[in-house]
């Protein structure tokens, strides 16, 4: 057994770098067996690297299946878009032959054409108003002449097919009408001639069994615009998958107009939407008073052409009831600046705080010409800020940003403009001359104030860098002599270039002529 003395020279050895050939150190630990350790740490790590080196070279082999695998999916995307490209030009040469299949059975039956729809005696509408008789007889009039132009093999300049009446009398459907009607479409049907037509029927009832006969007829025709206004349809449903299946086979419909017919729930008003926005042909759209029935949000509805619509360039929602609840949907859409030329919202539940968003949007708007806000609810407060946004005398930058191109349409008109600074001073079509017009006018009423000086100096400053506001000096004076072309002369140029040199920067610059 060892003595404390012993062991505490055993350990003095080993700090002194001796020892047994063992290395002992404290508790029986030695030399041998960190280095085994450290061995296994090493080798561990030169494992480890080579696990991270597999790995390394696996992420690298993974992402190059990626690429490959993206390449595909984007090849993938292009078939895809090839497909429904090929699917939707199949589809419409199978529109196509069965138009033509129609036409051919239509001339097998004809030998030689004559209009055979057998006349209607006056004695059959006893008991109608006199002027409802005559509007029946120019309607079956009208058909006669339209079904033999468009049959005439001659090179005619037909546009347009206008049925109906201008004022609110609905003609009602009545089934001696039938032959009549299938005359028309028979002739529709024959109907191709380039140049296309514009089909209007108007105040006259659409039941299902002429739907029927025109539907086909109308499938794929070179058919530039479409309105229907007030036909009191049979089937509201029915109506609109007509009208649906017309839009979505003519791929020249420019003009699409639903006046008057009162569309049931929201689905109808879903597919119809829909239909107009899938043909990129369609440029002018008219939904007006039809979307006030049943659970039909017309703001979503107007919200759901905006988000999926950015080419049209006309857009008529007037008597729908749109209230948008304090969403921005409509301002957002303004400035974002689309190529909109036309917007007409009367007759609805727009508010000031709507207005006010909205004229905030129209100064960063550059498009639209016609912006229609009739018969909502506009107060002062929202024409004052319609007006600032055509015409906002606060300095010349305020005017600078101001909307020189709608037309704004509202009860009482736009208050606070002077005469010849709105947007529908006709006298001056570009919006630069407008926007000169209204600096002149700003300009001149300063000047009769003495105040264009004072007013340059608080609105030119630019920090403390003197230079910058001098190289304005030449442009201002320069400015003073072209605006003037550009409005009528309240104040005579030479009054404002002699207040502006006598008192503003004029030292500073003759001090820099160099």
């Amino acid at each position: 057994m060892s003595s404390p003395d012993s062991t505490k020279k055993r350990r003095i050895a080993v700090s002194n770098g001796s020892g047994d050939d063992n290395g002992i150190v404290d508790d029986g630990i030695t030399m041998s067996t960190i280095l085994a350790k450290l061995n296994d740490m090493e080798n561990r790590f030169i494992s480890m690297q080579s696990e991270l080196d597999k790995c390394n070279s696996s992420r690298e082999s993974m992402q190059k299946e990626m690429d490959g695998m993206q390449s595909r999916l984007s090849h993938i995307d292009e078939l895809e878009k090839k497909c429904d490209r090929l699917e939707k030009e199949c589809t419409h040469l199978d529109i196509r032959c069965d138009s033509l299949q129609r036409s051919v059975e239509i001339l097998s039956k004809e030998s030689k054409w004559k209009y055979s729809a057998p006349p209607i005696p006056l004695s059959h509408w006893r008991g109608f108003p006199e002027d409802y008789v005559d509007s029946m007889q120019t309607l079956l009039s009208d058909i006669n002449e339209y079904t033999r132009a468009l049959r005439s093999g001659k090179n005619i300049a037909l546009s347009t097919l206008y049925l109906g009446l201008d004022d609110e009398a609905l003609l009602q459907h009545d089934d001696m009408l039938l032959p009549h009607w299938e005359e028309l479409a028979n002739a529709l049907q024959l109907y191709n001639k380039e140049g296309g037509l514009y089909l209007s029927i108007t105040n006259i009832q659409l039941t299902s069994s002429v739907i029927y006969l025109l539907a086909p007829a109308l499938k794929g025709k070179p058919i530039n615009g479409l309105t229907l206004f007030n036909n009191d349809f049979e089937d509201t449903h029915k109506g609109i998958e007509f009208i649906a299946e017309c839009i979505k086979f003519n791929d020249k419909l420019k003009k699409f107009h639903w006046t008057g017919n009162q569309i049931d729930n929201q689905e109808d008003a879903h597919r119809l939407l829909k239909s107009i926005i899938d043909n990129p042909s369609i440029e002018n759209v008219r939904l007006e008073n039809c979307l006030r029935r049943g659970d039909i949000n017309s703001y979503h509805a107007l919200c759901y052409l905006l988000a999926r619509d950015k080419r049209c360039l006309e857009i008529d929602f007037d008597n729908n009831n749109i209230n948008t609840g304090g969403n921005t949907n409509i301002q957002d859409y303004i400035a974002s600046n689309p190529p909109l030329k036309s917007l007409l919202l009367s007759g609805n539940k727009l508010n000031d705080d709507d207005i006010i968003l909205i004229a905030q949007a129209l100064k960063c708007n550059t498009n639209l010409k016609h912006f229609r806000l009739h018969d909502n609810n506009i107060t002062h407060i929202g024409q004052e800020a319609l007006s600032k946004a055509v015409y906002d005398p606060t300095s010349l930058n305020s005017i600078s940003d101001c909307n020189h191109t709608c037309r704004i349409h509202v009860d009482g008109g736009i208050k606070n403009v002077p005469l010849g600074c709105g947007n529908d001073n006709r006298k001056f079509s570009s919006s630069i001359s407008k926007r000169g017009a209204k600096i002149y006018q700003l300009l001149s009423k300063r000047n009769k104030e003495g105040s264009n000086v004072r007013h340059f100096e608080s609105e030119f400053e630019i920090g403390d860098e003197e230079e910058d506001s001098l190289k304005l000096v030449p442009k201002v004076l320069e400015c003073i002599h072209s605006y003037p072309r550009a409005s009528k002369l309240t104040v005579h140029p030479l009054s404002i270039l002699f207040e502006v040199i006598r008192g503003w920067k004029m030292p500073e610059l003759y001090a820099n002529r160099s």
